[in-house]
């Protein structure tokens, strides 16, 4: 059954693209996938690769919509990622979801959360941090504050923060035997279209099909 996702946050420069699978198998990616990211990878290690500014500056722009610092740690995710693929030179394959997730965030220059919809306790709201509220991101123990952020929330009410565009929290990431999945594409009106988005999310929403052998029960943008 589809969570209950709310979209608590009223900014017309925002859209969130949502992903949602059922019945999937983490494992190994494919060998078309892992092709797909070599490719892609080595596109964004060319010397006269850059990025699209204007996408890059209105992602940027959307996460700073509360007043939230979306620079140095708190830079948006496929940024982190991008940083990532060209000192290695290759895409830091993990698992067939993580991967397409970090495929699909690279190539369409937006920050994406993926988490584990089993522990979300059936709803996902997005709305704005609060002073004092964030999470444990990594295995370190490191946290990161939300305040002003947007971010995900699990459960009843506002629910607790356990994702958003820079970092996911440790507490709903998707580890070995997670079966259901929910992703979210963080965009702004001012470098994206709808259909830009629509794109994405659903490039998404077949990859991870296809990779994980589920089903997808949701596929859309929001606002509606």
């Amino acid at each position: 059954m589809a969570l209950d996702v709310i979209l608590g946050i009223d900014d017309p420069r925002l859209l969130l693209g949502i992903v949602e699978i059922t019945g999937g198998t983490l494992g190994e990616s494919s060998a078309e996938l892992q092709q797909a990211c070599s490719e892609l990878a080595t596109q964004v290690c060319a010397e006269d690769f850059s990025l699209d500014e204007g996408r890059r500056s209105s992602v940027r722009k959307v996460l700073k919509l509360a007043g939230f610092s979306a620079t140095g740690r708190n830079k948006p995710a496929q940024e982190f990622l991008l940083a990532d693929v060209r000192e290695r030179g290759a895409f830091n394959l993990i698992n067939n979801c993580v991967d397409v997730n970090n495929y699909v965030s690279l190539k369409h220059c937006l920050p994406i959360s993926i988490l584990d919809a089993g522990k979300l306790d059936g709803r996902l709201t997005a709305r704005i941090a609060n002073e004092g509220e964030g999470y444990v991101f990594n295995n370190a123990g490191h946290l990161i504050d939300m305040k002003k952020s947007i971010c995900l929330c699990r459960g009843e009410g506002d629910g607790e923060p356990t994702g958003g565009p820079v970092k996911d929290s440790m507490a709903t990431k998707i580890f070995e035997g997670a079966t259901d999945y929910i992703a979210v594409l963080y965009a702004s009106t001012e470098g994206f279209s709808r259909d830009d988005v629509q794109a994405a999310v659903d490039e998404m929403a077949t990859l991870l099909a296809r990779e994980t052998g589920g089903t997808v029960v949701r596929q859309q943008v929001l606002p509606e």
